[in-house]
């Protein structure tokens, strides 16, 4: 079977390597499957570009990657499935069938199935689950609408990525992108408003990890970032991980997302040690989380390493007074730079928009078109504290950004 990959990701401020494409790439590469990988990040014309893969490939099937469904941000939002509608029209006009995977579609994977008019989808990993999609497609293809597990099907820790020249990472580079890479699969939380948590929690091999880095940075990539959900979701794999960077991997500077426990001063001490120069702290308001922070922006400034908080408020049922001790705290420990969102993007199946539902007060304060949107495909967001409260609140203190009015990161604002 051939199965042409596609990245149909444009947005490019900045522009996001499409890992999880090369990691399935990387998988087939020893099946009897042939695949290969088009991204269309930087292309004026996608559907030229399409059409001439197409011609030369001659693919069974196309596998789009939906990275996000928008901007996530209520200000300022781009909605992006109506352009790769307009892609996967195309494809499937040339009578290629069209398999849908990727962390948005995740979150929606039903609606999304319907909306783009698509005929598969796995949700969650999808190294193993596109290996046995293939397998289960040549034989005779899967009923229309079926949606393939990732979880169930399983998951090889000791795959290991090859980095491979379908993607140009220098262009990502040169237009503020940063290089990825992932040591775990999953998350363990439960928290309101995301769908990223409650699953199974996967370590990939360290060795294999490290030979990724080693691979790119003998290329000239010496830059990362970590795209696991949160990092430090078990310290043994957290701290075994960061002994075998230093021990055997390459010098290279990278970032990565921690949550606000567990950790401990080594952990801050192993960070500094391999190379990484700046953490961004995940902390919604609500619960007793600003003692960690506190406590760990004291290490961070101990070991050297900048920390940025990304701070999700305006939870239901949250004041305005718990709003202004966080901020508070916030300017009292000083961390880097703080980056302050209060509107919450809902999902059907999340738990914060569960709870608004069964709330008329609580939908007072909705943002987005309920009608003909059943799976909330199109943004609806929830903001029951305003940007002109915020603003208030802040003043002009520069240590804090609210999200949506500048198209920047944490770590370029680092």
């Amino acid at each position: 079977m051939k199965i042409l990959l596609i990245n149909p990701n444009q947005y490019r401020t900045p522009p996001v390597p499409p890992l999880a494409l090369e990691h399935l790439y990387s998988v087939l590469r020893g099946s009897p499957h042939e695949c290969r990988i088009l991204d269309l990040c930087f292309s004026d014309d996608p559907i030229s570009l399409l059409d001439e893969e197409i011609n030369n490939f001659t693919p069974h099937v196309a596998g789009f990657t939906i990275r996000n469904i928008d901007s996530c941000i209520y200000q300022n939002n781009i909605f992006f499935l109506d352009d790769i509608k307009k892609l996967i029209d195309h494809v499937k006009g040339r009578g290629i069938p069209v398999l849908l995977g990727g962390s948005g579609f995740s979150f929606i994977p039903e609606g999304i199935i319907e909306y783009l008019s698509a005929d598969w989808g796995i949700k969650g990993p999808g190294e193993e689950a596109l290996r046995y999609f293939l397998d289960l497609f040549e034989k005779s293809p899967p009923r229309s609408g079926t949606i393939f597990d990732g979880w169930e099907i399983g998951f090889n820790p000791d795959f290991r990525v090859y980095r491979n020249y379908f993607i140009d990472c220098e262009g990502y580079v040169n237009e503020r992108g940063i290089l990825g890479f992932e040591t775990q699969k999953g998350c363990k939380e439960q928290c309101l408003y995301c769908l990223e948590g409650n699953s199974r929690l996967i370590f990939r091999n360290h060795d294999c990890v490290v030979d990724e880095l080693k691979y790119l940075a003998n290329r000239g990539f010496t830059s990362f970032h970590l795209c696991d959900t949160e990092f430090n979701q078990d310290l043994e794999h957290c701290k075994k991980f960061l002994e075998t960077l230093i021990n055997k991997g390459p010098d290279i500077t990278w970032t990565l997302y921690m949550k606000s426990a567990p950790y401990d001063d080594e952990l801050f001490k192993l960070l500094k040690k391999s190379g990484a120069n700046m953490i961004t702290l995940s902390l919604p308001t609500g619960k007793n989380w600003l003692e960690h922070a506190r406590k760990q922006c004291h290490l961070a400034k101990k070991h050297g390493l900048k920390l940025a908080v990304d701070l999700l408020i305006g939870l239901p049922g949250e004041t305005i007074e718990s709003v202004k001790r966080t901020i508070s705290v916030l300017r009292e420990i000083q961390p880097d730079t703080v980056g302050v969102n209060s509107t919450i993007r809902l999902f059907p199946e999340q738990s914060v928009a569960k709870k608004i539902a069964k709330s008329a007060e609580y939908q007072k304060h909705l943002l987005g078109e309920m009608d003909d949107n059943p799976h909330l495909i199109r943004p609806v967001f929830y903001q029951h504290l305003s940007v002109d409260m915020l603003r208030e609140i802040i003043g002009d203190d520069p240590l804090f950004k609210i999200e949506g009015f500048e198209r920047t990161s944490n770590y370029e604002r680092l």
